[in-house]
């Protein structure tokens, strides 16, 4: 079963910049961290993201807009599902493909979920 993201997860996008979120949730930690559900990393923005040749068409990720894969179907926590550390999702930004994030990190391994 895969690991829960936590306040202490390492998400990037694919260009290697952080995605930034905030537990929204207070109810379940893991190891004094916040467990991460769904509308958190949904409200995610990215910081620093280096996909920026204008003469190319990129843009860069600013901001998370959808999650393909890596929401819980067991755990959830004030009715959201929680988020595993093989969630990915859609960024903002727009080179020739779709844009990813991925999860670098679980940042924990005490509580897995699926």
């Amino acid at each position: 079963m895969p690991h829960v993201l936590t306040e202490a997860s390492e998400v990037k996008c694919t260009h290697g910049a952080q995605v930034q979120f905030h537990a929204s949730q207070t109810k379940l930690k893991v190891d004094g961290k916040a467990v991460i559900v769904e509308s958190d990393i949904l409200a995610a923005t990215v910081s620093g993201c280096p996909n920026t040749d204008t003469q190319a068409g990129q843009t860069p990720c600013l901001k998370v807009e959808s999650i393909i894969a890596g929401t819980s179907t067991s755990l959830r926590v004030d009715d959201q599902p929680v988020m595993l550390e093989t969630a990915r999702g859609l960024t903002n930004a727009t080179p020739p493909e779709p844009v990813m994030w991925r999860v670098e990190s679980a940042g924990q391994t005490k509580l897995a979920a699926g």
